[in-house]
């Protein structure tokens, strides 16, 4: 709140007022010879200003679901937080069932064993690159990925038939959404980008922001000692570049390979939510 001046009963109105203020100011767009500086300038305020849209959503759950609810600054912060806790458990326990079935999640980590052994080739050779596909043994290593990637989704497809509890069908549909995505995405090639020099100089951020983020969460052994940033800030920049590039180039709602990125964000976000929310890991996360 402080980056925005805002007292603690702020409202959504005065939160955007000032965020508007800060955007013009700091946008890369105003600030053509201080690039980098602006773009950094730019994740601090986005980050912000995500914390404080999370804090207001939580305060007017609350709120509704308790009509003895004060504001903040009229409550102690034990209260809060002791609210925040029972919004959070009643969240949970709506879910009827919130384990899932020991003998579907072998099977589901397994299966991860899979993707992740089609992503450390394709992370390995720098098959994100995508000019660098077809040279030499690469072309080759990428065949293999794809080839790993297509035996991977057939074999999710087939978890349904393990699947006893509603739960366990919710949780097989994030696995097989946010697997497919990803490998609908890594078929991308240069044909599929759009060619516009301002877009795609934003374009090229995102896919930054989100490669770091899917090979953070994919094969951690394989970053550990060169990443540039953690997973959650890069998928947290992927995002807030999403939104903007939706918001200034509106045409992007109608374009297959923007949909295909913004469909992969969204589904990493909801199992690494579920993954936060339930404890549980669908992916091996141990370094080799």
């Amino acid at each position: 709140m402080m980056i925005f001046k805002l007292k603690t009963d702020f409202s959504k109105e005065d939160l955007q007022k000032s965020y508007k203020k800060l955007v013009k100011k700091y946008h890369p767009d105003s600030n053509p010879k201080n690039q980098e500086w602006s773009h950094n300038k730019m994740t601090e305020i986005n980050l912000a200003y995500e914390a404080c849209c999370s804090y207001l959503e939580s305060n007017n759950e609350i709120n509704q679901e308790n009509p003895n609810y004060q504001p903040a600054k009229e409550q102690n912060k034990d209260t809060n937080e002791q609210n925040l806790k029972a919004h959070k458990k009643k969240q949970q326990n709506s879910k009827i069932n919130q384990e899932i079935t020991p003998d579907l999640y072998k099977r589901i980590l397994n299966i991860s064993n899979i993707y992740t052994e089609a992503s450390e080739i394709f992370f390995e050779y720098g098959l994100e690159k995508r000019k660098l596909r077809y040279e030499g043994v690469r072309r080759f290593r990428y065949r293999e990925s794809l080839r790993i990637f297509d035996d991977a989704v057939n074999k999710t497809t087939e978890l349904d038939q393990y699947c006893k509890t509603e739960y366990d069908q919710y949780a097989v549909n994030l696995f097989l959404r946010f697997t497919g995505n990803l490998f609908h995405y890594i078929q991308l090639d240069e044909r599929h980008i759009p060619d516009h020099p301002l877009l795609n100089r934003h374009w090229d951020l995102m896919e930054e922001y989100m490669l770091y983020s899917i090979k953070d969460y994919l094969v951690p052994h394989l970053v550990h000692n060169f990443r540039k940033m953690s997973a959650n800030t890069s998928f947290t920049q992927c995002w807030n570049q999403l939104i903007y590039l939706q918001t200034r180039f509106p045409a992007l709602d109608e374009d297959k390979t923007f949909k295909i990125c913004h469909n992969l964000a969204d589904s990493l976000r909801e199992i690494r939510r579920e993954e936060y929310e339930m404890q549980y890991n669908f992916f091996n996360y141990s370094e080799s």
